[in-house]
């Protein structure tokens, strides 16, 4: 019997233990245990055990409801198998929701209740339809090697085609690794949010990160965002603050060319009031005697205006520096605090970033040599 028609009730109850009856209240605790009978009590591992505890996880809330529900459906149609009940398994196994935790699962099961039935061909294309749904994770690849294992002496064709997609699979997630490593260090930020990396294999090692049992990388990772939030804005403000900055120097500009120019209007507005002034007639009203008082009112007036017009620029000018250095050294604060939360959380990060990536990393190498191995050895043993 293969391996994966077989669930571990010992790791069932770890896990649903640790992630149920920790986190709920008082008020669903019966309904938990009920539901979760089956897959903690040997003597509740019945069709009719596992139907109450479907109907007793209707009364959870859906997020849990979804997972145990699943890992229910998961262990029935395990159940079928062993009676050789394919067809039935398969109905049920349709039900699993492949988002779900225990979407994977149930795809190996899927392609495990053709092998058993001898459909070679279904087997196969479900065997590599859940790698491909699923890839680059040992634990998928893991249960294609294991049905390759058992299908080296009556199908070799068969084990052949999926100990090539593991070895490809995993080959392929060791060179993501590598290029995750280039630089001789991991950034976490390459991890945490989509970077140049397949998804694919950046998303299978968050996820042992997560599932880290020492370090909590919720909690670390959560703060190296909001660090990297707080880095993002002020990189927007660094932005909006530069913007402002050239909009002021060419104001400066502006301003510097208008004061030449109003400098020039000044030098030659005095000159023509000088030479108004030596027109003018005490006490005469003539009509030349008129118009030259009224050009003489009208420059004296435009000169007071572009005096005042001066005295704005000369303003601005002389606060424009501070106002610079107030902005740089608020940014220079904020920049200083982002930095001190990203290293802080950053170290967590990385701590555990280091021991998933070499966990993830070997597992992918033994799959690699174990694949080329056997691969090497059917080509063998199939030539003449």
């Amino acid at each position: 019997m293969n391996f994966i028609t077989r669930i571990s009730a010992q790791t069932a109850q770890r896990f649903f233990l640790a992630l149920f009856l920790a986190f709920f209240s008082t008020a669903v605790h019966c309904n938990v245990r009920q539901a979760m009978a089956p897959l903690t009590d040997a003597s509740a591992n019945s069709d009719h055990a596992v139907e109450e505890a479907l109907k007793a996880s209707k009364a959870l809330k859906p997020a849990e409801k979804l997972v145990l529900q699943n890992r229910l459906r998961l262990r029935q149609a395990a159940m079928m198998m062993v009676n050789s009940q394919f067809t039935q398994a398969r109905e049920i196994l349709s039900t699993i929701e492949t988002a779900s935790p225990s979407g994977a699962q149930a795809g190996l099961l899927m392609a495990e209740s053709f092998r058993l039935e001898n459909n070679t061909e279904q087997a196969k294309n479900w065997f590599l339809r859940t790698a491909r749904h699923f890839p680059y994770r040992p634990q998928t690849l893991s249960g294609l090697m294991s049905a390759a294992h058992d299908q080296r002496t009556t199908n070799p064709g068969l084990s052949l085609a999926l100990y090539q997609e593991v070895e490809a699979q995993s080959q392929f997630a060791e060179d993501q690794l590598s290029t995750l490593r280039a630089s001789g260090h991991i950034d976490p930020l390459a991890v945490i949010f989509p970077s140049e990396i397949n998804d694919d294999v950046r998303k299978t090692l968050l996820k042992n990160c997560l599932h880290h049992p020492d370090l909590d990388l919720l909690h670390a990772s959560s703060r190296l965002q909001e660090a990297v939030t707080t880095l993002l804005q002020l990189q927007a403000q660094n932005r909006q603050l530069t913007e402002q900055l050239n909009a002021l120097t060419q104001k400066l500009a502006t301003y510097q060319k208008q004061r030449s120019d109003i400098e020039s209007t000044l030098s030659s507005n005095a000159s023509q009031l000088t030479s108004l002034k030596g027109q003018l007639v005490p006490n005469e009203f003539s009509p030349d005697q008129t118009r030259i008082r009224q050009q003489l009112t009208q420059l004296t007036n435009q000169q007071t205006r572009l005096r005042a017009q001066i005295a704005f620029i000369d303003q601005a000018s002389e606060s424009l520096p501070g106002i610079i250095d107030k902005i740089d050294r608020q940014t220079r604060q904020l920049h200083s605090a982002a930095m001190t939360q990203l290293k802080g959380s950053q170290v967590d990060v990385e701590t555990v970033l280091n021991k998933s990536y070499q966990a993830y990393l070997s597992d992918l190498r033994n799959l690699t040599a174990e694949a080329k191995l056997q691969r090497a050895e059917i080509q063998i043993s199939a030539s003449p």
